[in-house]
């Protein structure tokens, strides 16, 4: 017999098999096409974070799901004992819930099955603006492990999936993103508090960011034997947008209250101590 003839039955199968994992690649490739497609026809990051996000998750659950088929496939088909039985354990595992059931007591199916959590139940969305673990910063991706947060000062934050499920999360997106921006002022006793509120609420007024509603407030929130704190509370669209706010208000209220001659912090304070030995 030729080489061909008793080799046939393995060069077809390897070809079906390479059939199979190409048709897997189309198939992704198509429904990450279509995914994108939708997304941006929609423009969902910006109108609706959430759908956005279970879109991302649907993507890559996809993607795990039609690898483990694929290969799968490929055992099968190569007619080998020892790569059925394999097959047999693929199959068994392609379905994310019998994943889920059967390793969730593993860390690394315990963060998939916390991603696919978050994707769905969505305490945090992608673009939402967080702060988790005293690190503020935007929601970039939520993997099927690990998601990403881009901190305030341009690093990348990653965090375990399983992690993230099981603490709590401040979430300045979520609901209603106005944030109320808050400038706190210091003045001696003498100082004129309507001036000074004046001054506060009209920069606050001037300035391109804040908004109207709910209205600004300035309240003397406190005196000890230092002086008195003012506070100014004005709202932003964002929690930014309202730190922004806050540092501008505070800055050229400082400025005018300068020129005005209204001292704005404390000159000077008494410190007490025993004698040594006392």
């Amino acid at each position: 017999m030729s080489f061909w003839e008793v080799n046939e039955k393995h060069f077809v199968n390897a070809g079906v098999s390479v059939l199979v994992l190409v048709a897997a690649w189309v198939v992704y490739w198509i429904l990450r096409h279509s995914i994108n497609r939708f997304s941006k026809r929609r423009e969902l990051p910006s109108v609706d974070p959430g759908a956005e996000t279970r879109l991302r998750m649907i993507q890559r659950l996809s993607a795990v799901t039609l690898f483990f088929v694929a290969v799968g496939l490929v055992f099968w088909i190569m007619d080998v004992a020892a790569l059925k039985r394999v097959a047999v354990g693929m199959f068994a595992s392609a379905g994310v819930v019998g994943i889920a059931l059967g390793f969730a007591a593993q860390t690394t199916m315990a963060n998939l099955v916390s991603g696919v959590i978050i994707a769905f139940a969505q305490p945090i969305r992608l673009g939402d603006r967080v702060t988790i673990d005293d690190e503020y910063g935007t929601v970039e991706s939520i993997g099927l492990f690990y998601t990403n947060i881009h901190t305030w000062d341009n690093r990348r934050l990653v965090i375990p999936n399983k992690i993230l499920s099981d603490q709590s999360i401040r979430n300045y997106t979520l609901v209603d993103p106005r944030m109320p921006a808050l400038v706190l002022l210091r003045l001696e006793y003498g100082a004129d508090v309507e001036t000074v509120r004046t001054i506060l609420l009209d920069e606050a007024r001037t300035h391109p960011l804040f908004l109207r509603d709910p209205e600004p407030s300035v309240q003397v929130v406190d005196a000890d034997n230092l002086g008195i704190s003012v506070r100014l509370s004005a709202w932003a669209a964002t929690q930014a947008d309202a730190w922004t706010l806050a540092v501008d208000v505070r800055e050229k209220a400082i400025r005018r209250l300068t020129d005005l001659g209204v001292s704005a912090g404390v000159r000077w304070s008494r410190i007490m101590a025993e004698p040594a030995g006392s």
